[in-house]
C-alpha cells in the first residue's frame, strides 16, 4: 500500500459500460470515475492517486492475491444489471467481495449503487427489485447522525441517482447514512472490528475508523450524464415523460451544482484514505 507517501493507490472495479450517448460524450467508467476523484482532492495537499481498471463482466478480472494489498482502496461501479441476478460473473464479484473483506482489511471498500447493492449481499444483506419504483436524478436524501457526522453537514445530502433496485434493510455490522421515502438504505458503513453480527448503537464515527463504505446513488454522475440517459429510457418507454421533465427540474435548480454533493461523497472518500 502507498499510506506511507503522498501516492494513493485505488482499483475500480468496472461492472458495466455506460449507454453509447455517454460514452461519446465522457468517456466510459474508468474515466468517470477517475474525474471524480480528481476533482474531490484538493490540489494544495500534494496528493497524488493511480487508478487501475479491472473488467469484472467480460474479462472477470481481479488483482492477484498479491498485488490487492498493494492498493488503498477497492471502488465499485454502478452497472444495469441486478445484483441478484444468476450470473457467473456476479457471482464471483460477490465471492471476491466478501474475500477482499474478511481476509484484506486494511484494504478500503466504496461501493457506488450496483456496488452498495453487492457489498450487501456479500456481507450478510440483500438487494431486491424495489416494486418498480424509480429514484432518478438529484434525490435529497436524510441524514442520520452518523451520516451527519460522516459527510459533515446537517439534515440532507444531494445526490444523483439512477436505479430501481435497492437495499431494504441494513445488515448486521453496518450503520445507516441515509434514507429517502422511496429506499431506507441510501448508504451505510462498516468500521474496523466489526464481526457483523450486532450493530452497536453510536452517533459518530472517526472517518479513520471507517472500513467500508457505500452509497446508493452515483455522486460520479454529472446533470449532462443523467439528462442523456433519461432522454434515451424516456424514448424507450422506460420511464415516463412526466418523470423526465422532473429530473430535469430539479437537474435546473441545481444550477452550478451539477454532481449535487457529489464532488463532496469524493472528499469523504479521500478523508477515510488519510488525505
Amino acid at each position: 500500500m502507498a499510506s506511507n507517501s503522498k501516492l494513493k493507490s485505488i482499483a475500480l472495479l468496472v461492472c458495466d459500460t455506460p449507454m453509447p450517448e455517454v460514452v461519446a460524450e465522457h468517456g466510459e467508467y474508468p474515466t468517470i470515475f477517475y474525474e471524480l476523484m480528481r476533482k474531490s482532492l484538493p490540489d494544495e495537499l500534494g496528493w497524488e492517486f493511480t487508478m487501475d481498471a479491472y473488467d469484472v463482466v467480460r474479462k472477470m478480472e481481479y488483482p492477484s492475491e498479491e498485488k490487492i494489498d498493494k492498493y488503498d482502496a477497492f471502488m465499485y461501479t454502478g452497472s444495469a444489471a441486478s445484483a441478484y441476478a444468476d450470473l457467473e460473473w456476479i457471482h464471483r464479484l460477490i465471492e471476491f467481495t466478501a474475500h477482499l473483506a474478511k481476509d484484506h482489511p486494511k484494504v478500503r471498500i466504496f461501493g457506488i449503487c450496483f456496488g452498495h447493492q453487492i457489498v450487501s449481499l456479500a456481507l450478510g444483506g440483500t438487494c431486491v427489485k424495489n416494486d418498480g419504483k424509480w429514484e432518478i436524478g438529484p434525490t435529497k436524501l436524510r441524514l442520520t447522525n452518523i451520516g451527519e457526522s460522516v459527510f459533515g453537514i446537517d439534515n440532507e445530502l444531494t445526490i444523483q441517482e439512477m436505479h430501481q433496485d435497492h437495499v431494504p434493510f441494513v445488515p448486521k455490522g453496518f450503520h445507516l447514512l441515509a434514507s429517502t421515502e422511496v429506499s431506507i438504505n441510501q448508504g451505510m458503513i462498516s468500521t474496523y472490528g466489526t464481526d457483523y453480527i450486532y450493530t452497536p448503537t453510536v452517533d459518530s464515527i472517526p472517518i479513520s475508523d471507517v472500513h467500508i463504505i457505500t452509497v446508493q446513488g452515483h455522486p460520479e454522475f454529472t446533470r449532462q450524464i443523467v439528462s442523456t440517459m433519461t432522454a434515451k429510457r424516456a424514448n424507450q418507454g422506460l420511464i415516463t415523460d412526466a418523470l423526465k421533465e422532473d429530473v430535469d427540474r430539479r437537474n435546473d435548480a441545481l444550477g452550478h451544482r451539477v454532481s449535487g454533493d457529489g464532488e463532496l461523497v469524493g472528499r469523504v472518500l479521500w478523508k477515510i484514505l488519510g488525505v
